[in-house]
């Protein structure tokens, strides 16, 4: 995007349709049909990012024929993924008829990082005594996801995530020395908040990891995923800091514009209020294939 140029809505509703998540070790298939990815056998789930059918008798011939594949594929758990721009208004209704259960209502939201010739950041006031910072290294990754296990019960890292994360760390640095990277190369970065702690021995406060999200830089866009918050730390402001310093570094990095899919009923309105603009609506659906 030139210098001053502004994101349309009909661009940010494109940048929000190709936000689909493949592992490198999951596998994706894709048709006219739908977009079904197979996660990693570890994560014991499959799915369906994007859907198209006519009518009711083919979207429930879809959705029968990707639960006998999720079956196929060894995978105990399917979520569907629906909204404007991803599928028909009828597959909602179709999926609740097979058995699906709506978990999850989202807000996609969008911030621009430029306003004509200036940048800016979203208004978040962040407390005293607490932070966010990049994950640079193998201990802070294995803090990241050791809080990302206890909040949404995720297996434990394997060799390969801390191997993968150093290769995205190597994309990263060379980006900061000048270089660039593939035009249709991503870079996925975690975060960590921390906050200051009373020591049990008294004296100094200690510094303790509260918080984790991740963050991906797709061309412009920087895509916002997976914040989370321990349960003893809920409410003294680590999701307000992940927000702005994953919106700070990808403005350093050239990103233009932030986009996330935030719950209606528990981020998204603290995004709101700090300036994120809503564009779409989009939906979960699980089902338990047995």
């Amino acid at each position: 995007m030139s210098v001053g140029e502004q994101w349309t809505d009909e661009a940010v509703l494109r940048a929000s349709e190709r936000w689909v998540h493949v592992p490198p070790d999951g596998v994706c298939t894709e048709d006219e049909r739908r977009l079904l990815v197979h996660l990693p056998r570890r994560w014991g789930q499959s799915r369906v990012w994007r859907s198209s059918a006519s009518d009711e008798e083919r979207a429930d011939e879809l959705i029968r024929e990707t639960i006998g594949a999720v079956r196929a594929a060894g995978r105990g758990k399917l979520v569907w993924h629906t909204g404007e721009g991803i599928s028909p208004p009828l597959m909602d209704e179709c999926l609740a008829k097979r058995g699906f259960e709506t978990t999850e209502e989202l807000d996609v939201l969008v911030f621009p990082l430029v306003d004509g010739l200036k940048s800016r950041l979203p208004r978040l006031g962040v407390p005293e005594g607490v932070t966010a910072e990049l994950v640079s290294d193998a201990d802070g990754l294995r803090e990241a996801l050791l809080v990302d296990s206890e909040i949404f019960s995720s297996p434990p890292p394997s060799g390969k995530e801390f191997a993968e994360y150093a290769g995205e760390l190597e994309k990263l640095g060379l980006r900061e020395r000048g270089g660039s990277l593939d035009e249709a190369a991503s870079l996925a970065l975690r975060f960590l908040a921390l906050v200051d702690v009373d020591s049990e021995h008294g004296g100094d406060k200690t510094r303790q990891a509260c918080g984790a999200a991740g963050a991906q830089m797709v061309g412009e866009t920087l895509r916002l995923w997976g914040a989370v918050t321990r349960e003893a730390f809920r409410g003294r402001g680590a999701y307000r800091a992940l927000v702005l310093e994953r919106c700070r570094a990808g403005r350093e990095l050239g990103a233009t514009l932030v986009l996330t899919k935030a719950n209606i009923a528990t981020s998204g309105p603290t995004l709101e209020r700090a300036g994120f603009r809503s564009v779409a609506t989009e939906r979960r659906h699980v089902l338990e294939v047995v």
